[in-house]
């Protein structure tokens, strides 16, 4: 994905989910953009994101 496009889902994701009544800190937001980015294996996402929701 290119930075832009990488930009535009990640707001669009946040607006879906504030309709929903949800909200992503911005620890879980950097962790995503990471993942997208292709800088960590789905694997590391998986893990990352379990750390940060078992805390």
């Amino acid at each position: 994905m290119t930075k832009r496009s990488i930009e535009e889902s990640m707001r669009r994701a946040a607006a879906s989910n504030v309709l929903s009544g949800k909200y992503t800190t911005e620890e879980q937001n950097k962790l995503i953009k990471t993942n997208l980015e292709g800088k960590i294996t789905h694997e590391e996402f998986i893990k990352k994101a379990l750390e940060l929701a078992l805390k």
